[in-house]
């Protein structure tokens, strides 16, 4: 749902991807509520690829590099997810068709088209900063190896690129914050 694109057969994509949606929206749902469900799997996929980041790094029979792998899900992984709390949260207050449409609407654009149309490019600015930086590094080819190899948490580029993300991660909540306030739905939704 979050970063699906069809390679061929693009009205069953939107035909499977659109009944999908029509059944965490369900008939009954009122305007005011969230489509709990899609938000609750959400949480569940970022939460399962901290896991899964976990397993493959620490706990597999060939572990893999978790230096790289660490800086993703911090940046990249977050951003993600970061998007469709954001996508759901919109829909707050609107009719069950246009929740669906909504959604539809902002799985269709790349993830962070879809933070810049909830939020805006001027409101955006310093997340997108922030993930072009770490953009920017990992076009490096040289850092991408060295992120591979990383033996420890004390590295230099390491902790500069972990630094950089929790940067990251304080201006997506006070984008969060800034962007649906302390009596919008999501967050009771999120808390609670």
């Amino acid at each position: 749902m979050l970063e699906g694109e069809w390679l061929f057969n693009e009205k069953g994509f939107r035909r499977v991807r659109r009944q999908i949606l029509e059944r965490y929206i369900g008939e009954g749902m009122t305007d005011h509520q969230l489509a709990l469900f899609l938000l609750n799997d959400i949480i569940r996929y970022y939460r399962t690829m901290a896991v899964d980041y976990e397993f493959k790094t620490a706990e597999g029979e060939n572990p893999k590099p978790w230096g790289i792998r660490n800086i993703k899900l911090v940046f990249s992984r977050k951003l993600l997810y970061a998007s469709g709390l954001f996508s759901v949260a919109r829909t707050a207050d609107r009719a069950r068709d246009e929740k669906i449409a909504l959604l539809e609407r902002s799985f269709d654009l790349p993830v962070m088209d879809r933070m810049i149309e909830i939020c805006g490019r001027t409101a955006m600015g310093t997340v997108l900063a922030s993930y072009d930086h770490f953009l920017g590094k990992l076009e490096d080819r040289k850092i991408r190896e060295h992120l591979r190899g990383v033996k420890s948490r004390d590295d230099a580029l390491f902790r500069e690129l972990k630094n950089e993300g929790h940067q990251f991660t304080r201006e997506l909540l006070k984008l969060f914050e800034a962007t649906f306030d302390s009596t919008h739905p999501i967050r009771r939704a999120v808390l609670f």
